[in-house]
């Protein structure tokens, strides 16, 4: 009995002892998974990044980042620095043909959005009225000289139409009567305007006044304005008027003071203005608009043009034509190296025009 129970004994001693290696194994095995775990933490600690939202990532060397990724994460690159500072210039379509429409005075109040719905689906361009014959401005400049003598009609209703008007997906022309100013030229009538044998300020026979193009005060006057008119956004600037007088006692003009010629002074008057826009980063258009009979005759005393040398100034010239001379002045036109847009009562069948009503 004592034999067994020894056996007995021995067979629990040597069952107990192997359990014993069995659980230090199993305990070095957790001890280096986690003195690795350690380890690893350790080791990407280096290379955990925390998000402006307060989560966690990684971001380890041999991992290329792509600018998506950095996007998504909302990460600050230097990409994204480099696009807060980009620029973008939202360009309008590109059109062949400058179907325009001149819309009424109403269209730089209040009302401007309902002028563009009511357009054809045919016209792509729209001209306004920014400086009339009197000298009146409708829009609100800040040119000094035009806020002393009163030519200042617009305000902060213009100013808001202007800009919607520009902002739109229409081809904007602003046209500015130049020469043809009462206002500014009864003010400044010596340095300014084209004057009576007598010194005081000329009539022509609709009892309105000019300036004169060979007095740096009125080459001023009207480059600073058509330069604030560029600053606006518009595509195109048309210039009306740009010549001298034509109609009127000329004989009273007072002539004998002049420093150059007619076209010298019309000549240095379109300089002045192409000088002016590209300092104030003008890029859009800047066009002339002549009478029919000047067009056909090519030039014409009074009024100082002499076709072959004004169309050389500007981009394109505006002709005011009949149905009857349509056809013959876009004969004589060819003979220029300009754009010709003819200012019509109606859309005419092909080409640009310009619809005046």
């Amino acid at each position: 009995m004592q034999t067994m129970a020894r056996r007995s004994s021995g067979t629990k001693g040597y069952t107990g002892y192997r359990g014993r290696r069995r659980g230090r194994g199993v305990l070095a095995v957790v001890l280096v998974v986690i003195l690795l775990l350690a380890c690893g933490f350790l080791f990407a600690q280096r290379y955990m990044v925390y998000d402006a939202d307060g989560s966690v990532r990684f971001e380890f060397p041999w991992i290329k980042k792509t600018p998506q990724d950095d996007t998504a994460n909302g990460g600050d690159s230097g990409d994204d620095k480099m696009q807060d500072d980009l620029e973008i210039t939202v360009q309008k379509p590109v059109i062949k043909d400058t179907c325009a429409v001149e819309l009424g005075a109403d269209a730089l109040g209040s009302d401007w959005q309902a002028a563009l719905d009511g357009l054809d689906k045919d016209v792509n361009a729209v001209a306004v009225e920014l400086k009339d014959a009197s000298g009146k401005l409708y829009y609100n400049s800040k040119v000094q000289g035009a806020i002393d003598c009163g030519a200042v009609a617009g305000g902060s209703a213009s100013d808001a139409a202007i800009q919607g008007l520009v902002d739109s997906d229409y081809y904007t022309i602003g046209r500015i009567s130049t020469l043809h100013d009462s206002l500014y030229a009864y003010e400044h009538m010596t340095d300014a305007a084209v004057c009576q044998l007598t010194g005081f300020v000329w009539y022509d026979t609709n009892s309105t006044h000019w300036l004169a193009p060979e007095k740096q005060a009125a080459r001023q006057y009207v480059t600073d304005i058509v330069t604030e008119c560029g600053k606006m956004g518009f595509d195109e600037l048309l210039l009306d008027d740009f010549h001298y007088p034509r109609e009127g006692r000329m004989s009273r003009i007072k002539t004998d003071e002049r420093t150059m010629t007619q076209q010298e002074a019309l000549a240095l008057l379109a300089d002045d203005i192409h000088t002016a826009l590209e300092q104030a980063g003008y890029k859009g258009k800047l066009s002339v608009s002549v009478d029919a009979d000047i067009a056909l005759a090519g030039s014409e005393a009074n009024s100082g043009i002499v076709m072959s040398e004004l169309t050389e100034k500007f981009d394109r010239v505006y002709v005011k034509v009949t149905a009857d001379q349509l056809e013959s002045v876009t004969e004589a036109m060819k003979a220029y190296d300009v754009e010709f847009v003819p200012i019509v009562t109606e859309a005419t069948d092909s080409g640009s025009y310009l619809i005046e009503k």
